[in-house]
């Protein structure tokens, strides 16, 4: 009895060091502003989950923010180049901030300025580099895409 009790706390103890290791290895990669959002699921406010399989993603490059997502909803203007009916542009002007959510997730606002559109992304990353990201703007509805985060080479 004394044995299995001892394997149980052996046991909860290495998933705790496990879970602490994995929240850290996100923080560190966010706070690197290095790192791919990679969309597997585009979730429109209006209609039907979509399935993505092409080469869609949101890349942190430090410096820059390089933006190439798909969009499906209602959109308030018209873009003068078709080519920018989605989320495809590249902002070197934008606001980042990480902040700890709860139960081991990070919440990532990077909010576009040398844009006139006034989009802002928010990113919630769970220890499991899994990831949630919901794209606003003042001149389309709100959409949101599920995916994962992994470091950029």
């Amino acid at each position: 009895m004394k044995k299995t009790i001892l394997f149980l706390l052996v046991v909860i103890f290495i998933n705790e060091l496990y879970a602490q290791d994995s929240t850290n290895a996100v923080k560190s990669l966010l706070d690197s502003k290095r790192y791919s959002f990679i969309p597997q699921t585009m979730n429109p406010l209006r209609g039907r989950t979509r399935q993505l399989t092409s080469s869609f993603s949101l890349d942190v490059k430090g410096d820059s923010l390089v933006v190439y997502l798909p969009y499906i909803g209602t959109a308030y203007s018209a873009p003068v180049n078709p080519s920018d009916a989605g989320y495809n542009f590249i902002s070197t002007d934008y606001d980042y901030t990480v902040k700890k959510g709860k139960k081991n997730r990070y919440e990532v606002s990077m909010k576009i300025k040398d844009r006139f559109s006034g989009t802002v992304f928010y990113l919630t990353v769970f220890d499991n580099k899994t990831a949630s990201l919901q794209a606003t703007s003042n001149d389309k509805q709100g959409i949101s895409y599920n995916g994962y985060i992994k470091q950029l080479k």
